[in-house]
């Protein structure tokens, strides 16, 4: 196992002066590949174009629990930052002994060590006589903001030549020599198990080299992807489907104040509001891929998950092998967030690959990423609030009801962190009580970006506007009124100056306002949206002011930003999972209506405010956030339809708006 630790598991300066950096983390979009690249080229001093990073090989790269929560920043930044000023001070001491010219006169400058007298040696030469090691410390000096290149600057994607060229590697582009195509026999809902396998047709068909049954698993093996899936249709399984057990709900609570049933009913002004959040699909445009090449010795995986050394200890269990005895490499993923969080893909593909014994690509059709995938789960999140005489919050009472948000299943360990995310207000409130209601449902769910966040801060910042409108104030002087976070006053202030709020959009437009701290990250957001008589929502534009603390690459933040936004507001306006108990009744494109480019607003505006004294807090999710609440708040704004149910279809906007 490598020793994240020690600097020949994070840093290696290559015979030819290059430089190799190695994260656990997973790189799915998000661009962490280019920020580690910046800090590393950064401390270390060389060039960015002669650092490679190394992510998410488990024969190569430390272990890590897993990339999620917006976190791979705040986490390995530092620990990559420290390794490359290690990596550096080393070099420099063993520059001193070769000029014999004391370490505190020489100094480096991309990719070699100098000194006053015009001598200098490269980092290839220093690194000649044998590797850089030993333990990190905690306190090694690093270089000086002035010193810096590229950190705090913007910076392409280092994937996205690749990725628009086509030259970018996905799993389902992995060859390998013998390699067979998988198909798996879906059970008619999730949870059966296997009563008998009658596979004699599927085996007589062409190009199919074996018929595999490990436990409730029944897969094809054939030469071709059509052969496996024409075979997986003809075999006839015999299915015991399961209970429908009710379980239990888990009841967990997130903040709970004194007094604050006689609060609410002291209060001047009372409302009690509901919000519906329907089940949407990951979605992802390329269906889940994977390819295994398991032997008596040992396992290679090839796929994208949010978790590889988790995956590999689950696949070593499965095989029966010893973990150091599976190896998983990382490969682009095409629109995960959550999805890859599960193993299915890769976990099925080495199952079949066991059984055959040689190399096995198993892709994903459409329908199966609709109808087996996890979901994001439903939430009907309930709140009773009350306002003193002079219109601020006296008591607020906020009950989340919603299903299990992770891969691994509840754990109430982690105080509901996964699924009550951002259901505790940021505000001032001096009465609050939050609960989390942690539902059963016959739906697969897990992960989604941002987890619940998105549905809590769309039910908390459009009842921010109803309380706001209720009590006859400006929604963005109410927000400001009960804010004492200072970071998120500036970005919410911001965000109103750039969208120009107040200002007359004229008939049926509108303009909504939203904002909430996510992780360490604080962002506001604005969306402005015209509405037509049918109810149809068009989105125009939108705006948003992010302080993510320490900014390492604002090109990268931005298109976080702009990435999360529009797919909140595909979700939003559009997306919503149809199912009837445990079947999934959606299964291709037709069905299930996601934004395109007809759909994308007008413009898309996004400040990028770092407050250079904190630290990194993450980008990756928290664009996706309040997006949701400022489409709804700008709804009402631009027609005076309060909906409060997603997604905003036209027949919901009629249906809210007051009669004309």
């Amino acid at each position: 196992m490598i020793d994240g630790t020690r600097l020949e598991g994070r840093i290696r300066v290559e015979r030819d002066g290059t430089v190799t950096a190695f994260s656990g983390k997973v790189e799915f979009g998000q661009g962490i590949r280019t920020g580690f690249a910046q800090i590393v080229a950064d401390e270390i001093d060389v060039p960015i174009e002669r650092v490679t990073v190394i992510l998410a090989d488990t024969a190569r790269t430390p272990p890590d629990r897993g990339t999620f929560g917006s976190h791979s920043t705040e986490q390995e930044g530092p620990a990559l930052r420290r390794a490359a000023a290690f990596a550096r001070r080393q070099l420099i001491e063993r520059a001193s002994a070769k000029l014999n010219v004391p370490a505190d006169r020489l100094r480096t400058e991309e990719g070699v060590v100098r000194d006053g007298d015009g001598r200098a040696l490269a980092y290839a030469e220093l690194v000649a006589e044998g590797p850089l090691t030993g333990a990190i410390p905690d306190d090694v000096p690093l270089l000086p903001r002035e010193r810096w290149r590229y950190m705090g600057k913007p910076r392409p994607a280092l994937e996205a030549v690749d990725i628009v060229a086509g030259r970018a590697r996905y799993a389902a582009d992995v060859r390998l020599e013998g390699m067979l195509r998988g198909a798996l026999v879906r059970p008619p809902v999730r949870g059966s198990k296997v009563r008998n396998v009658d596979d004699a047709a599927a085996k007589a068909m062409p190009g199919v080299v074996a018929v595999v049954r490990e436990g409730d698993l029944v897969g094809v093996l054939a030469e071709r992807e059509d052969q496996a899936r024409a075979a997986a249709d003809a075999v006839d399984v015999d299915w015991d489907l399961p209970a429908t057990a009710a379980g239990e709900t888990v009841v967990l609570p997130l903040h709970e104040d004194k007094g604050i049933d006689a609060a609410l009913a002291e209060g001047a002004t009372r409302i009690e509001r509901t919000y519906v959040c329907p089940p949407i699909a990951n979605a992802p445009i390329g269906p889940s891929a994977a390819v295994a090449d398991v032997r008596a010795d040992g396992a290679t995986i090839y796929g994208s998950t949010h978790r590889p050394f988790a995956l590999r200890e689950a696949a070593a269990k499965r095989l029966g092998l010893p973990p150091e005895k599976v190896r998983f490499i990382l490969t682009l993923g095409s629109g995960t967030y959550g999805r890859s969080s599960s193993f299915d893909a890769p976990m099925e593909a080495a199952v079949l690959s066991k059984n055959v014994g040689r190399p096995v690509l198993l892709q994903w059709s459409r329908a199966e990423e609709f109808e087996w995938s996890p979901s994001r789960p439903e939430a009907v999140l309930e709140a009773s609030v009350a306002l003193d005489a002079s219109g601020a919050i006296a008591a607020w009472r906020y009950d989340e009801h919603t299903n299990v948000h992770t891969s691994t299943g509840f754990d109430p360990a982690y105080g509901g962190e996964s699924s009550g995310r951002n259901a505790v207000p940021p505000y001032r409130i001096p009465h609050a009580q939050v609960t989390l209601y942690v539902e059963p449902t016959p739906l697969r769910t897990a992960n989604f970006r941002s987890l619940a966040a998105s549905e809590n801060v769309f039910a908390i910042e459009s009842l921010m506007d109803e309380l706001a409108h209720e009590s006859g104030q400006d929604p963005l002087a109410f927000r400001l009124r009960h804010l004492d976070d200072e970071r998120l006053r500036r970005v919410l202030e911001r965000v109103a100056e750039r969208a120009q709020w107040g200002t007359p959009r004229g008939e049926r437009r509108g303009v909504g306002i939203a904002c909430t701290s996510y992780h360490g990250t604080k962002v506001a957001e604005a969306a402005e949206v015209e509405v037509s008589p049918s109810g149809a929502v068009r989105l125009l534009r939108l705006w948003a002011v992010i302080d993510p603390g320490s900014v390492v690459n604002p090109d990268g933040v931005r298109n976080q930003v702009e990435g999360g936004m529009q797919q909140s507001a595909s979700w939003t306006l559009f997306e919503e999972l149809r199912h009837r108990g445990a079947r999934v009744l959606t299964s291709a494109w037709d069905q299930y209506r996601i934004a395109t480019f007809r759909d994308a607003p007008l413009a898309i505006d996004v400040e990028v405010a770092p407050d250079p004294a904190a630290p990194s807090s993450g980008v990756g999710e928290p664009g996706a956030v309040p997006a949701a609440a400022a489409i709804a708040n700008a709804v009402f704004a631009a027609c005076g339809a309060r909906v409060r149910e997603l997604p905003l279809l036209p027949e919901r906007v009629r249906s809210a708006s007051p009669a004309r």
